[in-house]
């Protein structure tokens, strides 16, 4: 080759690296085959080649770059670029040993390291991959990649309160940063309960990305947080109209529409959900919404396994926990975002209070702020020790639980909006139970039990529960037979009832009814001169579309009647005014099915095959009157028919109930607390045996 022609085939690959840089891939790939024309063995020229093709033809891509590093095998931007090439064919070890391979010689290259960092996300290597990103901004502490990169990943960890520093700085130094630092601060900020700037944050990612569907499921998950359904209702349903496969926001929008009692569509969207689970879609669906929409138990443990899944991809390394007790008690903590005014907290207090002190030692951890309220006093005194960890990282409530000891740790919250599950997907306790908050499989590994009975958890249905039962000899349900009822009780006219007439009623939350059951109420009403249906306090928009269903079905809107909110004791004490409990499916009545019990009133419920929808049937079951539990929505019918119409016959009831709350399991927490430590214990002892899955073991022997 003379000079002349060594001179042009510099020019030509300058030419070519210009050209890549203002993105003209096919003039590049022209000057570089002009240069190899002339010169086979240029290094240069291969690897530019090889940049040049990646979009248009990656195998002659990968072929040009290993030429040139068969050239030149210390090229470090031909390794670079074949790192890069294999990244974007998914073939992450091999672009994780090419970025290695250049970085033994330029270790401290933040592009490199941002690379890498790529890589080994996508190879499920997040703590390298941070670890990568932290080394380039270690470097250069404005690379923008990195930056950006690592606040990404933090956030999807859930790592929210670094996600959000890093966040806010990005968009300090990069104010024209795009969507999705803006998405990530705004998941940040929902998380920490900030959630007016999490919905500017996110607003501000619409304004970069508009009608974006994932950003809009994003607000429309926050306006469902914060009880906003009507916004969440129709940003949700913008977010489907941009992307229908997206089943996470079909099942926020069930969610919310059922809130709403907004009827129209629930059930071709409750459908479609069905149908897509069943064809095969990985898209995840929010699990609580789950249970309120009439799925099979093996749809359910799929829409918990698929949870489950997105937890241990951000879940830490789990922790190493105690193998062996240290003292004669066992160590039993509770997480629970509910040591406060809460249902779950009401049904419990009464069994904290009772556990055996000589054979158990009781932590609480408490997930959400401490509450000054009577209730709030009683939970604390109730526990051994009471830890307030609202303010407390993941992982740091998680290494709180490993100090302490715990042996035993108890869910009480599943997959409900306040939980932190990752705490259990880090494994603090060496046996871990799920307990009461959430009314289902959680299709996770780290769980070993759920607490439950043989009626809301047959044996056939464990192969749709990856925990295996640890059965309760009675009920699943705990009662306080302390709670207070009020001295004072109102007259009907006082709750808004008629002076005469029967009253049905159902206390249960709004989304829980559905309009096949609405259906059979109205009829009810219909058949009943005179009688009323007593209703919780909905949302406004709620109200008025039961009473729009009510009057399209024939019905006087008046006639369903909304009881005001009150305080638990005054609530209970105006019981005395139903007549009878009406329950809801898919989605059972719980700590409102006790209270009706509690109070004397007969609840008739329809148990279905998922546990959600078996839960009210327990407790009926265990006061002593089974006579009240149908199976078929038709039976529930005629039975209510009955019961209506046949006063004598709902007295004999009633009478029942007065005398089986002293004389039946449900209310009886003396035996209830005995059986739940003798579970305890036995499951602790017999951990590293073999096991049936489902189990029922004797208590311990004892000492």
């Amino acid at each position: 080759m003379t000079d002349a022609d060594r001179k042009a085939a510099r020019a030509a690959v300058r030419e070519a690296n210009a050209a890549l840089e203002r993105g003209d891939a096919a003039l590049a790939e022209s000057r570089c085959r002009e240069v190899l024309m002339l010169h086979p063995d240029d290094a240069a020229a291969w690897m530019l080649l090889g940049i040049a093709l990646r979009q248009r033809d990656p195998i002659a891509a990968q072929a040009a770059l290993t030429r040139a590093l068969e050239l030149d095998p210390h090229h470090p931007d031909a390794r670079f670029h074949l790192g890069n090439l294999y990244r974007g064919q998914r073939r992450f070890a091999e672009a994780i040993a090419a970025y290695e391979s250049v970085l033994a010689r330029a270790p401290a290259h933040p592009g490199l390291q941002n690379n890498l960092g790529l890589a080994l996300e996508g190879a499920g290597e997040p703590e390298r991959a941070l670890a990568a990103y932290r080394a380039a901004l270690a470097r250069d502490p404005g690379h923008r990649q990195s930056l950006g990169n690592l606040a990404h990943l933090l956030c999807r960890l859930r790592r929210y309160a670094e996600a959000a520093t890093l966040c806010e700085e990005y968009l300090h130094r990069f104010p024209d940063a795009d969507a999705t630092i803006w998405v990530d601060l705004g998941l940040c900020q929902h998380h920490a309960g900030d959630y007016a700037g999490a919905e500017e944050s996110f607003e501000r990612a619409l304004s970069r990305a508009p009608g974006d569907a994932v950003i809009l499921t994003n607000l429309g998950s926050l306006f469902v947080d914060s009880e906003d359904y009507g916004r969440a209702e129709a940003v949700l349903a913008r977010a489907i109209a941009q992307d229908a496969s997206l089943l996470y926001a079909s099942s926020l929008l069930a969610l919310s529409k059922a809130q709403l009692c907004a009827w129209p569509g629930l059930d071709a969207l409750h459908e479609g959900i069905q149908r897509a689970l069943d064809a095969g879609s990985d898209d995840a669906v929010n699990a609580f919404a789950a249970l309120s929409i009439p799925l099979p138990p093996a749809t359910q443990l799929r829409v918990a396994r698929r949870w489950a899944r997105d937890l241990a991809a951000s879940a830490a390394p789990a922790l190493v926990a105690p193998a062996a007790r240290a003292a004669t008690s066992l160590r039993v903590g509770y997480v629970s975002s509910d040591f406060r005014t809460h249902a779950t907290a009401s049904l419990l207090a009464e069994v904290w209070e009772r556990h055996d002190r000589t054979r158990l030692m009781t932590h609480a951890y408490a997930i959400a702020p401490r509450e000054a309220s009577s209730l709030g006093t009683r939970i604390e005194a109730a526990f051994d020790r009471f830890v307030d960890c609202s303010g407390d990282s993941i992982e740091q409530t998680a290494r709180r639980i490993v100090e302490d000891g715990i042996e035993v740790l108890i869910d009480l919250n599943g997959y409900t909006t306040h939980a932190k599950s990752q705490i259990f997907a880090l494994r603090p306790a060496p046996l871990q139970i799920s307990w009461l908050g959430y009314l289902g499989t959680l299709g996770a590994e780290w769980y070993d039990y759920v607490l439950t009975d043989r009626f809301v958890c047959p044996p056939a249905q464990q192969p749709f529960f990856t925990e295996r039962f640890l059965y309760l000899p009675d009920c699943y349900c705990p009662s306080d037979t302390r709670r207070a009822v009020a001295a004072f009780r109102p007259d009907r006219m006082a709750c808004g009832l008629p002076e005469q007439g029967f009253v049905f009623c159902c206390f249960n939350s709004t989304y829980k009814i559905l309009p096949a059951v609405f259906d059979i109420w109205m009829r009810l009403l219909r058949q009943i001169p005179g009688s009323v249906l007593w209703l919780a306090p909905g949302n406004a928009t709620a109200c008025a579309n039961l009473r729009r269903e009510a009057g399209e079905r024939g019905i006087d809107p008046g006639r369903l009647i909304f009881a005001p909110r009150v305080g638990l004791p005054e609530h209970l004490a105006r019981h005395v005014h139903a007549d009878l409990f009406l329950d809801t499916i898919p989605y059972n009545a719980g700590a409102t099915a006790n209270d009706a019990l509690f109070m004397g009133v007969p609840v008739l419920t329809c148990a279905g095959e998922t546990m959600a929808s078996r839960v009210a049937g327990s407790q009926v079951t265990a006061i002593g009157v089974p006579e009240l539990v149908t199976t078929r929505l038709a039976d529930y019918e005629t039975q209510a028919l009955t019961l209506a119409r046949q006063p004598a016959l709902l007295q004999q009831y009633k009478d029942r109930l007065r005398v089986n709350r002293d004389t039946h399991p449900l209310f009886d927490m003396v035996r209830f607390t005995r059986s739940l430590d003798d579970r305890l214990c036995a499951a602790w002892e017999n951990r590293s045996r073999p096991t049936p899955l489902v189990s029922e073991f004797p208590p311990p022997a004892s000492t």
